[in-house]
């Protein structure tokens, strides 16, 4: 899931958006998200920490999505490209 925006953000403060790129991207995050599921479904047992690590992640991730969707960073990717505004809040007057 980070593959995509760091690539994105790596190639783009140097060049400007390229097609190109992003597919490769988008192709080389999917292998890699392959091969890490196949990966972790081939184990004979997980580890604690593991599973721990991976729960901690996926409550994060999904803090980060409410907490962004209301109260998003003043940045470029999260301004609405229509507007110019950030959040949703913006959206329901």
């Amino acid at each position: 899931m980070i593959i995509i925006p760091v690539i994105f953000y790596s190639y783009t403060i140097f060049a400007e958006e390229n097609l190109i790129i992003d597919v490769l991207s988008f192709i080389f995050a999917v292998i890699i998200g392959q091969l890490v599921s196949y990966k972790l479904l081939t184990f004979k047992k997980l580890s604690k920490n593991l599973k721990l690590i991976s729960l901690v992640a996926l409550v994060i991730l999904a803090l980060a999505f409410v907490v962004f969707t209301f109260y998003p960073p003043q940045i470029q990717l999260f301004q609405d490209p229509n507007t110019g505004e950030y959040g949703i809040f913006n959206h329901l007057h």
